[in-house]
Order: structure tokens, then C-alpha cells, then sequence
């Protein structure tokens, strides 16, 4: 699977947005502008957060979006700036997301470059694109942190990671960790390790997802209704995530405490183990990272 396949699973119906409150008791020192070369799912994600949070009044976003009607609907959405050209995006704006298509990446990038007076701040989304290769399209003069957002933007929940290039100080970076704080948490690894971040948290919700389906089929198998059976699993994930979350136990100490002798889960765990489920998931964790180096060539 693509990591733009991936993306897919952000898609939100953002006509029904939906804002979503969370404490943080966090105020962010952002930049008084913020712009966007390109106004795709991640970059509409991104701008409903920071618009939800507050981070930045509509009027200070400032969208360059190839795509008139798209342009149109985001205007018309969000009530943010619409501009023309890229000149205008950096004339206007401190701090500019890189959210194009990783195709188009380059050609973007150098057409951006010539107007990127002064150092400003880039934030790439780009998936595959590493900063060194940034820098080779926006020039040296420019400071790039490069974010690989979570793909449950809707919720506000789940991790995006965050790196930066050496040129970063302290508030720079408080900046930039605004952006990925109004769509859920901020995890600050290497670089290197964004590939397997990828794999892992980009591409996670899609394995609970079908095994959540899994459980479903699973239920109406056994005789329940399957709406029924949706909104038991579901709530089940829900708790069960809430439980994880609160506890420094590891997972298989809370399984074993569920597993009673003789009992309906052992056994069900003695069919899992069986047929090699276990490793069936990480083998597929393993296929998505594997397939994220090699979209990054």
C-alpha cells in the first residue's frame, strides 16, 4: 500500500467538520501568518485544526491552491485567504506548509524558491522527501522541519512525527509544534526513523480498522445483528484504548488477567496463536515499511 493510499484515510467530509475540544492547557506563541502551497485532504486537516484551536484567525491563512474549485470551497469552508501565485504565498506569510503532492514535490519546490526572501520557515508534509533533499529544492536559506501527520486528523487524536534541521531555535520550534498539536499529539524522532513511523502509526488505523471488521463479520457469524455487533466493537476499541492509555502494564499482563482457566478467552487465544496471527501482523507492518523506503528513493 502507498503511503498516498494512506492519506485516503484522512479523507474527512469536511462540509460536515465538526469542531472537536480538547484541554491542553497550552497557549502556542504561533506566527502571525500562515500559508499553504497546496489545499489537499492533509493540508484541509491541518487548517481545520489550527482554526479549531484557534491557533491562527482564518483571515491570516493564506492558501496557494492550483485547483480553482477546490480554492472556491476552501475559501467558502474556512473563510481563509485565497492567493494567486507563489509571491503572494510568501510575501504574506511567515511560515509556509509544504503540502503538495510528493510528485509534484520538486517542481514545486523550485518554483516556490526564487520568492523565499529572508529565513523562513518551511513545513513539509511530503511523504518520502527527506530534509537534505528540501533543501535542495528551497535553498539553503530557508529553516525546514518536515512532519508526518496522523491519519486520524478528524478525531484530533493519534501522533504525527516531527523533525527539524539544524537551523531551528526554541521558538521556531514551539511554532511548528502548534501545527501538529492542533491535529493530535507531537512525537520528535530522527529523521531515520520516519519510515517506520510511517508503517506503524500512518498505517495502524487501517489494521484496527479491519480487524475491527474482522470482529464484526465475526458477531453476525455467531447470530448477532450487525449494527448490533458495530457499536459493541466499537465501543470496545474505545475502552480498550482508554484502559492502555492509563496504565503502564504491558498489553499481554492485562490479557493473561483476562484469560481465566479454561475459560472463553484462552480459548480463542489458543485458534489466534494457531494460525499465526501474531505474526501475520507484524509481517505486514513490516511489508508498509519496506514499501515506505522504497517510495522515498
Amino acid at each position: 500500500m502507498q503511503v498516498t493510499e494512506l492519506k485516503k484515510l484522512s479523507v474527512i467530509k469536511f462540509t460536515k467538520l465538526r469542531s472537536v475540544k480538547r484541554e491542553t492547557g497550552k497557549e502556542f506563541q504561533m506566527a502571525k501568518t500562515i500559508g499553504f502551497l497546496g489545499g489537499g485532504n492533509m493540508a484541509t486537516g491541518i487548517i481545520g485544526g489550527l482554526i479549531d484551536r484557534k491557533s491562527y484567525e482564518p483571515k491570516n491563512i493564506f492558501v496557494r491552491e492550483i485547483n480553482k474549485d477546490r480554492a472556491a470551497w476552501l475559501q467558502k469552508q474556512f473563510g481563509l485567504s485565497i492567493v494567486e501565485s507563489n509571491e503572494e504565498l510568501a510575501g504574506k506569510t511567515d511560515l509556509i506548509v509544504f503540502a503538495v503532492k510528493p510528485q509534484d514535490g520538486e517542481k514545486a519546490g523550485k518554483d516556490l524558491a526564487p520568492y523565499l526572501k529572508g529565513k523562513k520557515t518551511i513545513v513539509s508534509i511530503l511523504a518520502g522527501s527527506q530534509i537534505e533533499k528540501l533543501h535542495a529544492w528551497l535553498g539553503e536559506n530557508v529553516s525546514i522541519a518536515r512532519i508526518m501527520p496522523n491519519t486520524m486528523i478528524e478525531s484530533q487524536r493519534g501522533y504525527s512525527a516531527l523533525t527539524f534541521d539544524t537551523s531551528f531555535d526554541d521558538a521556531k520550534k514551539e511554532e511548528v509544534r502548534g501545527i501538529t498539536e492542533s491535529i493530535g499529539k507531537t512525537l520528535e524522532i530522527p529523521e531515520s526513523q520516519f519510515d517506520a513511523f510511517t508503517a506503524s502509526s500512518c498505517a495502524g488505523p487501517e489494521w484496527l480498522i479491519l480487524y475491527a471488521g474482522a470482529l464484526v463479520d465475526a458477531g453476525v457469524k455467531t447470530g448477532l445483528n450487525r449494527d448490533d455487533v458495530r457499536k459493541i466493537v466499537i465501543e470496545n476499541l474505545i475502552a480498550t484504548g482508554k484502559v492502555l492509555e492509563n496504565t503502564d502494564r504491558y498489553f499481554y499482563q492485562i490479557t493473561d488477567e483476562m484469560n481465566t482457566p479454561g475459560g472463553i478467552g484462552i480459548a480463542g487465544l489458543h485458534t489466534w496463536q494457531k494460525a499465526g496471527l501474531h505474526g501475520i501482523i507484524m509481517d505486514a507492518v513490516e511489508a508498509a515499511y519496506k514499501r515506505t523506503t522504497e517510495l522515498g528513493k
